[in-house]
């Protein structure tokens, strides 16, 4: 029997950490990983083709998350204090220290990864090859000029046309979460004047406004062209829709509590949904329930030590898969057997391969870098901040 709503959150409200969610955010880089490595190997599938749609709900999961671990009472934050300077500081060396890495080793193999990447796109085009009149793949990575390092140096590059996909990773999406982070305190000061459903018309009119305005990958926009979404007006709107959940969810049972607050966050919640695709709404509902510890049976599959270990590493694992995915498939397609066998044999056979070193490569990138990185920026917080 589902125990109730109310006390199934309020529980464990400030224990910062809810395992299953551990699960969920691994489960949604394995489906990136599965997604670029079908794409790589001539492989269509629904789902494993919606694969960048795991990154809204990425969105969506930090979003929530940076409410949830926010010490204190998120509605009485002023914006200038130590505890904004920590949050940047934490969040930096969360998330810096492995893609620098990362950034480092890419540098050293670019011109032959995109070598191998135009060789593996030329046996097996892309689904959207077909929305060209000639496809011939050229891959224009570059660890260039003085404007590149200092934007990727500082996670902003997402914010200039063209720096957004200038790199083998998927880094877009970093840059992505930086400009909210960025913004993030000075949205939780702004809570205490702006009511949250104007924060998420807001949101909203630009996440439907950005793709006609900055383009929509191979489509341009009115004024720039971003070959994807990494302006945070594209997904400011995701980013709040995680917000209202924990908002929700600390105010729960607090003085003064009314009907209309859960009502109020109900609609904020239902408009910043509304540029989101169908598919992204259903996670972003499983993902509630989740949270409310609604859905018991899924949250203990999540809970298991498999999945939670796979949470761990999915940082690194959604960082560093593509630079395993793309010489071994490359490999694989000069192997006259391997292009003519079925698409879901290749993939199998290429999965079988891959995995093995996606998963040693991420656990080593967890516990060789994140971890002491994480450490550091704790101690050096609180050396400067104390």
């Amino acid at each position: 029997m589902t125990r109730p709503l109310t006390s199934s959150y309020d529980s464990r409200l400030h224990a910062t950490h809810l395992s299953s969610l551990d699960g969920f955010r691994g489960c949604l880089a394995f489906w990136v990983y599965l997604g670029h490595l079908a794409d790589a190997t001539g492989y269509t599938n629904s789902i494993l083709a919606r694969h960048a749609l795991a990154v809204d709900l990425f969105v969506v999961l930090s979003g929530f998350l940076m409410v949830h671990t926010w010490k204190g009472d998120v509605r009485k934050v002023p914006f200038a204090t130590r505890q904004t300077l920590r949050f940047y500081l934490g969040r930096f060396f969360r998330i810096a220290p492995p893609y620098f890495l990362l950034l480092a080793f890419c540098s050293l193999i670019l011109t032959d990864l995109a070598a191998m990447h135009d060789a593996v796109l030329r046996t097996f085009p892309p689904p959207w090859s077909t929305e060209l009149a000639h496809f011939e793949p050229v891959t224009v990575w570059y660890f260039g000029n003085l404007r590149w390092l200092w934007t990727h140096l500082t996670l902003m590059f997402g914010l200039f046309p063209g720096l957004e996909s200038s790199t083998p990773l998927p880094d877009w999406s970093l840059s992505l979460e930086m400009q909210f982070y960025l913004v993030f305190p000075l949205m939780l000061a702004m809570l205490r004047k702006v009511p949250l459903i104007a924060m998420a018309i807001f949101a909203s009119a630009l996440a439907l406004m950005a793709p006609v305005l900055f383009g929509n990958y191979l489509v341009p926009g009115a004024w720039e062209h971003f070959g994807q979404p990494s302006f945070l007006p594209y997904r400011l709107n995701a980013f709040i829709a995680g917000m209202v959940i924990a908002l929700w969810g600390r105010s729960r049972g607090s003085v003064g509590r009314t009907r209309i607050a859960d009502v109020s966050a109900a609609i904020a919640a239902t408009i910043c949904l509304i540029p989101l695709t169908k598919p992204v709404i259903l996670g972003f509902i499983l993902f509630a329930l989740l949270v409310a510890g609604r859905v018991p049976f899924v949250s203990r599959i999540l809970n298991l030590r498999p999945m939670r270990l796979l949470g761990d590493v999915s940082y690194s694992l959604y960082l560093a898969h593509i630079l395993i995915i793309i010489p071994v498939v490359f490999m694989l397609t000069c192997q006259p057997w391997f292009v003519g066998t079925p698409p879901l044999q290749r993939f199998a056979v290429a999965m079988a391969l891959t995995l093995p070193a996606v998963v040693l490569v991420s656990y080593a990138l967890f516990r060789g870098v994140e971890l002491p990185s994480i450490r550091l920026g704790k101690r050096l917080t609180a050396r400067l901040l104390g």
